[in-house]
């Protein structure tokens, strides 16, 4: 299976959901392949911090960017259980080949007006290449969402928009929000995941229900 986070928004979460679902694949005892496709190699910064604080790395990982992006990631889709492609925030050669080969995509947006008009640009992407790519399924992701009370109204005016939009069947919005919450960003200079700290905590939470939402999704003919 070959997952791709893409939007070509930057700043929307993108490289902080490959990561830390690539961890908890590991976790599950999956042989993973990350691939990191952004020109910016975030993902390399991670693997630094790790290797600095002498952690193994539990699944394998390259950069690649380019057009042999989905040549490269097809040849090692029958050597891995899983890939998982992080893009950059941008509208790219390895986005457009990302969506082209994989079977799931996960697009995390702000709820924001911004982010929504994006949204727009990026489901219109998404039903072009579904033509090509039959099998594609996409899974819009609310990410970075304000944990204050106040602004839920702004997640329920997304959701809403969402769900009164005409969305194709090959296209879901996820029950799973990821919230804007600090934990994401201090693991990451220990090299870390927060799926990987043995103390409970709402982020952990947030990708255990993430990853078992989009197999679940994954498995589902309908």
């Amino acid at each position: 299976m070959i997952i791709s986070v893409v939007n070509e928004k930057g700043g929307s979460g993108k490289t902080t959901i490959a990561t830390n679902l690539a961890f908890k694949f590991a976790q599950e005892g999956i042989d993973l392949m990350l691939i990191d496709a952004d020109p910016q190699r975030s993902i390399e910064t991670l693997i630094d911090f790790r290797i600095n604080n002498d952690l193994e790395l539990p699944f394998n990982s390259m950069s690649k960017i380019g057009d042999s992006l989905a040549k490269e990631a097809k040849s090692l889709e029958n050597k891995y259980d899983s890939i998982i492609i992080d893009t950059g925030g941008r509208d790219s050669k390895e986005m457009r080949q990302a969506l082209i080969i994989s079977d799931l995509v996960i697009i995390p947006t702000l709820a924001s007006g911004y982010d929504q008009a994006v949204l727009n640009k990026m489901l219109t992407l998404v039903e072009e290449c579904s033509l090509i790519n039959t099998r594609l399924k996409a899974l819009i992701l609310i990410n970075r969402a304000s944990p204050n009370p106040f602004l839920e109204k702004k997640i329920n005016d997304l959701k809403e928009y969402l769900n009164e939009k005409q969305i194709p069947q090959n296209i879901k919005i996820a029950n799973t929000i990821i919230y804007e919450r600090e934990i994401y960003k201090n693991v990451v200079f220990e090299g870390k995941s927060v799926v990987e700290l043995e103390e409970s905590n709402k982020a952990k939470k947030e990708i255990d229900m993430l990853y078992n939402e989009l197999l679940s999704y994954c498995n589902n003919s309908d």
